[in-house]
């Protein structure tokens, strides 16, 4: 008689054994496009740069090993949550006046001929 085993379950505390492409772009603090752009060229070169992938249809998944191994460390897990960021709130302004008159002309008189040409031609 065979002995059923539970089957293997990752521990929701450790990193999956393959990351989204947007999940290995927060772990290497790079943008959603850098991502993609390094991925595919990943594939182009045969996996000699880039960040390596795997590709399930259209989905890259990046394998976590394969990461680590570039990285020279284990990741951390889970991922930290971006830096809320306030946002700028911009300085109320006087009505416009003499001042912001004259420093509308500086700043047309600054401009470049090439600059000039396309304002007046607008």
């Amino acid at each position: 008689m065979s002995q059923l085993t539970e089957p293997a379950v990752a521990t929701p505390s450790g990193p999956p054994d393959f990351l989204t492409l947007d999940e290995a772009a927060a772990v290497l603090r790079v943008g959603r496009s850098t991502a993609y752009r390094e991925a595919n060229a990943f594939e182009r070169s045969g996996g000699r740069s880039g960040i390596p992938v795997i590709r399930f249809g259209k989905q890259f998944r990046v394998p976590r090993c394969r990461l680590e191994e570039q990285l020279g460390g284990p990741i951390t897990w889970p991922l930290p949550s971006p830096v809320a960021v306030e946002p700028r709130v911009p300085k109320q302004t006087a009505t416009p006046s003499s001042r912001s008159t004259k420093r509308a002309k500086r700043a047309v008189a600054s401009r470049s001929t090439a600059q000039l040409s396309l304002a007046i031609e607008s």
